[in-house]
């Protein structure tokens, strides 16, 4: 977007940084690991970090045991699943939060993203099928080989896309599905998008570059690809991207995550290889509408169960995320559903609010009322 293309305003380093990225760009997964130490360090639950193993390669994840002053044992275990371009440890100041509830919490890095093996390929340029069924199966067999028998799903943005995929095919494993600004919930809206007319009335250096983003989308291009080839230097998009995003997180004082550290570790995780990243223009048009609406699957795969797990929706009251289309998920599937507007937070409402975040979050476990001034507040379908 914008933050990410002004980030070439910023100015050039000094030599010794020029040096000290460079060495930085040689060694990805060392710096990375260590970028990712930083975010993680300001837990308070113990931590626990490891790469576990499935039948196709790894998962990396992260995750905290209840703390010793919660009651509620036997709860199922809460389970996070980041969204495009975040990572496990992007969910750093929920833990604490959640944990506190009582249940165990995990966070996944994507099969073949971030810290995850790559062993697996991801199916680049496949069928929506094919690509959901990647997510999707390397979630159970991490499901299978971390021995949860329910699980409490929580995804944000792709993440939640993902989730709803998986609650689709194992519901049977889902004890609630949470799902925070999911993207990819319903078709795009006649009107919706830049109109031909927007277009002419832009510059022609404006138009000429949209045609280019939308060229570069359809060809398979990612904003990770455009970090990737900067080497050692990307690191001036994502710093950018950090300042210009969550500038008004930081002066409002929701924010609490340290916008240098975040920078880094975006950085770090786009310096990677090509992973799973590449479902972006598989699994979504230009301009982030799906090419298969999930709301309406979900809908019918969850009516037609006996006994459905219950269904929370999470939109910041600034999200660009349509949160009409939560509300029409909340119609569909009747009661056990409730829409949340968490305030003072847009898209990345864990990041923008976390305290207010994880209130909804408590919330949608059982653990808070229905409203919360200040915090978050419900609205119908």
């Amino acid at each position: 977007g914008p933050a990410m293309l002004d980030a070439c305003k910023i100015p050039v380093p000094g030599l010794v940084l020029w040096k000290e990225r460079l060495i930085a760009w040689m060694r990805p997964e060392d710096r990375l690991r260590k970028a990712e130490q930083r975010l993680l360090e300001g837990i308070k639950t113990k931590v626990h970090v490891a790469d576990v193993s499935i039948p196709t390669g790894t998962i990396h994840t992260v995750a905290t045991g209840p703390t010793v002053n919660a009651a509620g044992a036997g709860l199922a275990p809460v389970v996070l699943i980041h969204g495009y371009f975040m990572g496990s440890a992007s969910w750093s100041h929920n833990f604490d939060a959640l944990s506190g509830t009582g249940r165990h919490v995990y966070a996944i890095d994507w099969p073949s993203w971030g810290l995850s093996c790559r062993e697996q390929s991801y199916p680049a340029g496949q069928s929506i099928d094919t690509c959901e069924d990647f997510f999707v199966d390397g979630i159970e067999k991490w499901r299978r080989a971390v021995g949860l028998e329910k699980m409490v799903l929580l995804g944000h943005s792709f993440g939640g896309y993902f989730a709803a995929c998986y609650t689709m095919k194992y519901p049977q494993h889902v004890d609630s599905l949470i799902l925070a600004s999911p993207v990819g919930m319903l078709e795009k809206k006649p009107g919706e998008g830049v109109s031909e007319e927007r277009l002419r009335s832009m510059t022609w250096w404006r138009r000429r570059l949209f045609y280019r983003v939308q060229s570069m989308w359809e060809n398979g291009w990612t904003p990770m690809d455009v970090v990737r080839k900067l080497g050692p230097f990307g690191g001036w998009l994502t710093a950018r991207y950090m300042d210009r995003r969550f500038r008004r997180a930081r002066q409002q004082g929701t924010m609490q995550l340290d916008a240098q550290h975040a920078a880094e570790y975006l950085h770090r995780l786009a310096q990677r290889p090509r992973g799973s990243e590449q479902c972006l223009g598989d699994l979504l048009q230009f301009g982030a509408w799906p090419k298969s609406p999930v709301a309406p699957r979900l809908a019918k795969a969850l009516t037609a169960l006996e006994q459905a797990p219950p269904v929370s929706l999470l939109y910041g009251d600034s999200d660009w995320m349509d949160a009409t289309a939560g509300a029409w998920l909340a119609s569909a599937l009747g009661k056990r559903t409730e829409v949340m507007l968490v305030e003072n937070a847009g898209h990345q409402l864990f990041l923008d609010n976390p305290m207010a975040f994880d209130a909804a979050c408590r919330r949608a476990l059982g653990c808070g009322p229905a409203e919360m001034s200040g915090l978050y507040r419900q609205i119908g379908p």
